[in-house]
Protein backbone atom coordinates (compact mmCIF):
# COMPACT_ATOMS: atom_id res chain seq x y z
CA UNK A 1 0.00 0.00 0.00
CA UNK A 2 1.45 2.90 -0.68
CA UNK A 3 2.55 6.16 2.03
CA UNK A 4 0.26 8.62 0.25
CA UNK A 5 -2.82 6.11 1.00
CA UNK A 6 -2.05 5.43 4.49
CA UNK A 7 -1.22 8.89 5.15
CA UNK A 8 -4.30 10.41 3.91
CA UNK A 9 -6.17 7.29 6.34
CA UNK A 10 -4.30 8.63 9.48
CA UNK A 11 -5.82 12.05 8.36
CA UNK A 12 -9.61 10.83 7.82
CA UNK A 13 -8.88 8.81 11.39
CA UNK A 14 -7.87 11.90 13.25
CA UNK A 15 -11.26 13.59 12.40
CA UNK A 16 -13.43 10.63 13.05
CA UNK A 17 -11.65 9.73 16.51
CA UNK A 18 -9.60 12.31 17.27
CA UNK A 19 -5.78 12.14 17.90
CA UNK A 20 -6.77 9.94 20.80
CA UNK A 21 -8.31 7.68 18.12
CA UNK A 22 -4.90 8.10 15.85
CA UNK A 23 -2.54 6.99 18.36
CA UNK A 24 -4.87 4.42 19.19
CA UNK A 25 -4.52 2.66 15.14
CA UNK A 26 -1.29 3.45 15.16
CA UNK A 27 -0.40 1.17 18.02
CA UNK A 28 -2.67 -1.56 16.20
CA UNK A 29 -0.22 -0.90 13.30
CA UNK A 30 2.67 -1.26 15.81
CA UNK A 31 3.35 2.09 13.99
CA UNK A 32 3.66 4.09 17.30
CA UNK A 33 4.46 7.50 17.10
CA UNK A 34 5.16 7.42 13.53
CA UNK A 35 3.75 8.48 10.37
CA UNK A 36 3.98 7.10 6.88
CA UNK A 37 6.44 8.42 4.31
CA UNK A 38 4.26 9.60 1.10
CA UNK A 39 6.53 7.71 -1.33
CA UNK A 40 7.18 4.67 0.77
CA UNK A 41 5.34 1.35 0.09
CA UNK A 42 3.72 -0.84 3.42
CA UNK A 43 2.33 -3.69 4.21
CA UNK A 44 -1.59 -4.30 2.89
CA UNK A 45 -2.19 -5.43 6.50
CA UNK A 46 -2.03 -1.53 7.49
CA UNK A 47 -4.90 -0.34 6.02
CA UNK A 48 -6.86 -3.26 6.56
CA UNK A 49 -5.69 -2.73 10.47
CA UNK A 50 -6.83 0.83 10.34
CA UNK A 51 -9.82 -0.43 8.87
CA UNK A 52 -10.85 -3.02 11.21
CA UNK A 53 -10.20 -0.69 14.25
CA UNK A 54 -12.66 2.31 12.57
CA UNK A 55 -15.39 -0.40 12.66
CA UNK A 56 -14.11 -1.43 15.82
CA UNK A 57 -15.01 1.92 17.55
CA UNK A 58 -17.67 3.42 14.99
CA UNK A 59 -19.85 0.52 14.78
CA UNK A 60 -20.15 1.07 11.28
CA UNK A 61 -20.30 -1.29 8.12
CA UNK A 62 -16.42 -1.66 6.86
CA UNK A 63 -17.89 -0.71 3.10
CA UNK A 64 -19.09 2.52 4.45
CA UNK A 65 -16.28 3.90 5.91
CA UNK A 66 -13.83 2.80 2.88
CA UNK A 67 -16.05 4.27 0.38
CA UNK A 68 -16.25 7.62 2.69
CA UNK A 69 -12.35 7.45 3.17
CA UNK A 70 -11.92 7.13 -0.50
CA UNK A 71 -13.96 10.64 -0.79
CA UNK A 72 -11.80 11.84 1.61
CA UNK A 73 -8.84 10.44 -0.36
CA UNK A 74 -9.00 12.85 -3.62
CA UNK A 75 -7.81 16.56 -2.27
CA UNK A 76 -4.69 14.68 -0.58
CA UNK A 77 -4.18 12.35 -4.37
CA UNK A 78 -4.78 15.28 -6.52
CA UNK A 79 -2.20 17.03 -4.24
CA UNK A 80 0.52 14.15 -5.05
CA UNK A 81 -0.55 13.47 -8.65
CA UNK A 82 -2.55 16.56 -9.54
CA UNK A 83 0.04 17.45 -12.15
CA UNK A 84 -0.94 14.03 -14.47
CA UNK A 85 -4.33 15.33 -14.41
CA UNK A 86 -5.10 17.91 -17.73
CA UNK A 87 -6.68 20.80 -16.27
CA UNK A 88 -8.80 20.41 -19.77
CA UNK A 89 -10.46 17.18 -18.64
CA UNK A 90 -14.06 17.07 -17.70
CA UNK A 91 -15.45 14.88 -15.16
CA UNK A 92 -16.09 11.80 -17.31
CA UNK A 93 -12.53 12.88 -18.90
CA UNK A 94 -10.47 12.00 -15.57
CA UNK A 95 -12.29 8.86 -14.63
CA UNK A 96 -11.64 7.45 -19.16
CA UNK A 97 -7.13 8.19 -18.77
CA UNK A 98 -7.03 7.49 -14.39
CA UNK A 99 -5.89 3.77 -15.57
CA UNK A 100 -3.62 5.42 -18.84
CA UNK A 101 -2.20 8.35 -17.19
CA UNK A 102 -2.60 8.74 -13.48
CA UNK A 103 -1.81 5.10 -12.67
CA UNK A 104 0.84 4.48 -14.62
CA UNK A 105 2.45 7.94 -13.34
CA UNK A 106 2.06 5.96 -9.75
CA UNK A 107 3.49 2.77 -11.01
CA UNK A 108 6.74 5.38 -12.44
CA UNK A 109 6.68 7.10 -9.17
CA UNK A 110 6.72 3.92 -6.98
CA UNK A 111 8.22 0.96 -9.20
CA UNK A 112 6.58 -1.66 -6.54
CA UNK A 113 3.27 0.10 -6.48
CA UNK A 114 -0.01 -2.15 -7.20
CA UNK A 115 -3.02 0.54 -8.01
CA UNK A 116 -5.54 -1.42 -9.09
CA UNK A 117 -6.37 -2.90 -12.89
CA UNK A 118 -8.97 -0.01 -14.33
CA UNK A 119 -10.48 -0.40 -17.55
CA UNK A 120 -12.79 2.51 -18.06
CA UNK A 121 -15.14 2.86 -21.26
CA UNK A 122 -17.52 5.35 -21.70
CA UNK A 123 -21.14 4.17 -21.36
CA UNK A 124 -22.87 7.08 -23.17
CA UNK A 125 -22.30 10.58 -23.47
CA UNK A 126 -22.44 11.51 -19.40
CA UNK A 127 -21.73 8.10 -18.47
CA UNK A 128 -18.50 5.20 -18.04
CA UNK A 129 -18.32 2.24 -17.15
CA UNK A 130 -15.60 1.28 -14.85
CA UNK A 131 -14.51 -2.24 -14.51
CA UNK A 132 -12.14 -2.42 -11.22
CA UNK A 133 -9.92 -5.72 -10.34
CA UNK A 134 -7.66 -6.31 -7.31
CA UNK A 135 -6.65 -9.05 -5.06
CA UNK A 136 -7.26 -6.18 -2.47
CA UNK A 137 -11.22 -5.85 -3.23
CA UNK A 138 -11.55 -2.50 -2.01
CA UNK A 139 -14.30 -1.52 -4.30
CA UNK A 140 -15.75 0.88 -1.98
CA UNK A 141 -12.72 2.65 -2.15
CA UNK A 142 -13.08 3.29 -5.50
CA UNK A 143 -16.85 4.12 -5.33
CA UNK A 144 -15.19 6.67 -2.31
CA UNK A 145 -12.54 8.51 -5.07
CA UNK A 146 -15.53 8.39 -8.15
CA UNK A 147 -17.64 10.65 -5.39
CA UNK A 148 -14.78 12.48 -4.12
CA UNK A 149 -13.53 13.43 -8.29
CA UNK A 150 -16.93 14.15 -8.76
CA UNK A 151 -16.83 16.47 -6.01
CA UNK A 152 -13.74 18.44 -7.09
CA UNK A 153 -15.26 18.94 -10.36
CA UNK A 154 -18.28 20.25 -8.71
CA UNK A 155 -20.74 17.39 -10.43
CA UNK A 156 -23.31 15.35 -9.27
CA UNK A 157 -23.62 11.70 -9.94
CA UNK A 158 -25.46 8.38 -9.69
CA UNK A 159 -23.61 5.20 -9.34
CA UNK A 160 -24.43 2.10 -10.02
CA UNK A 161 -22.79 -1.64 -9.55
CA UNK A 162 -23.31 -4.50 -11.58
CA UNK A 163 -20.83 -6.64 -10.17
CA UNK A 164 -18.59 -7.06 -7.35
CA UNK A 165 -15.78 -8.70 -6.34
CA UNK A 166 -17.30 -8.96 -2.55
CA UNK A 167 -20.05 -11.25 -4.16
CA UNK A 168 -18.28 -13.28 -6.16
CA UNK A 169 -17.94 -11.56 -9.27
CA UNK A 170 -14.46 -11.68 -10.90
CA UNK A 171 -14.23 -8.17 -11.35
CA UNK A 172 -16.52 -4.92 -10.21
CA UNK A 173 -18.42 -2.90 -12.82
CA UNK A 174 -19.28 0.41 -11.96
CA UNK A 175 -21.10 2.41 -14.50
CA UNK A 176 -20.84 6.41 -13.04
CA UNK A 177 -23.86 8.44 -14.60
CA UNK A 178 -23.44 12.30 -14.44
CA UNK A 179 -26.40 13.86 -13.74
CA UNK A 180 -28.05 16.56 -16.21
CA UNK A 181 -29.02 19.79 -14.62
Amino acid sequence: MQGVILDELEKYVTSKLGPTGLARMRNLTGRGDGGYDLSGKYPDDELLMIIRGLVEATGRPPEEIVEEFGVALVPGLLEVYGFLVDPRWSFIEFLLHTEDVIHRGVRINSANARPPELQAVRAGADSVTISYRSPRKLCALAKGIVRGAAAHYKVDITISEESCMLRGNPECLITVAKESL
